[in-house]
């Protein structure tokens, strides 16, 4: 059960350095939680609302939609997906009801980035 939907928590989409962003957009939250009741099992989120600090530590997009908006808002979250029918599974649902989609991997970290991030392109699916 989460806090922030149906399924979700915002324990699962906070900033990994600890210091506690946690807000996402309801629309990420929205469309994941369609996801997740589509795909009928749960979805460990691997990276939610990242601080700009913990995302320059590691080594992130100066621009990711990973970071609050300027209304505060974490735009984007990472799925695990460890196979490539995980990653298929993930993506046949997720095209449904997200514009912007990365697929990352066994070698880029085995994910499925799933972004509502309006200033970028919509429409688009890239790999890591």
């Amino acid at each position: 059960m989460g806090d922030l939907s149906k399924n979700f928590s915002r324990y699962e989409v906070q900033c990994s350095c600890g210091c506690g962003a946690s807000w996402v957009s309801p629309k990420l939250l929205e469309k994941l939680q369609h996801v997740r009741d589509v795909v009928g099992k749960p979805m460990t989120i691997t990276s939610g609302v990242r601080c700009e600090a913990f995302n320059s530590s590691i080594k992130g997009s100066l621009v990711s939609s990973h970071m609050p908006d300027a209304d505060g808002m974490g735009l984007a979250v990472d799925i695990a997906c460890t196979t490539s029918k995980a990653r298929y599974e993930m993506v046949d649902v997720a095209i449904k009801f997200f514009r912007r989609i990365g697929i990352a991997g066994e070698h880029s970290g085995n994910f499925i980035h799933l972004a509502v991030d309006p200033n970028k392109t919509q429409d688009v699916i890239w790999t890591y």
